[in-house]
């Protein structure tokens, strides 16, 4: 195990654990448990990069912004979202398609970790939907009257 190994899952262990103390804070809340889980896909993201940077810049140079890069905005943007309160369920299902396609576009060589940032930012893309109101119950004077 390298020094980036380590590095990464520490990292990502904060910023979970960062997580968990925000949703156990804000428990009544309803966005809380996706904000938390957004917070645990960039926690997972961050930590898997820093542990893929030293083999990724050894084997792919200047590309490696590129490679390691997409996971990270893909996991920073929900986030901005979720700040900004604008279109946050959608921001975050683009991200978590965009993640997923990365993941399997490099899924031969390291691009398998990728997948599991993405399937948390999936679930937190599934806990932002907000249940639809059905009409408003009318009131009981609409109901027809028995002659």
């Amino acid at each position: 195990m390298n020094v980036a190994a380590i590095v990464g899952g520490v990292l990502a262990l904060v910023v979970i654990v960062a997580a968990l103390l925000y949703l156990r804070r804000w428990r009544g809340a309803p966005q809380a448990l996706g904000r938390s889980l957004r917070l645990v896909a960039l926690g997972l993201a961050l930590g898997i990069v820093v542990a893929l940077l030293p083999d990724t810049v050894s084997d792919n140079g200047a590309a490696t912004g590129y490679l390691l890069g997409v996971p990270v905005v893909a996991a920073l943007l929900p986030l901005a979202a979720d700040l900004t309160g604008r279109a946050v369920g959608a921001t975050t299902a683009l991200c978590t398609l965009v993640m997923l396609a990365w993941g399997l576009l490099l899924g031969l060589g390291d691009g398998v970790y990728v997948v599991v940032p993405a399937l948390v930012l999936g679930a937190a893309a599934i806990a932002s939907i907000t249940p639809r109101r059905g009409l408003p119950v009318r009131e009981r004077g609409d109901r027809p009257v028995d002659a």
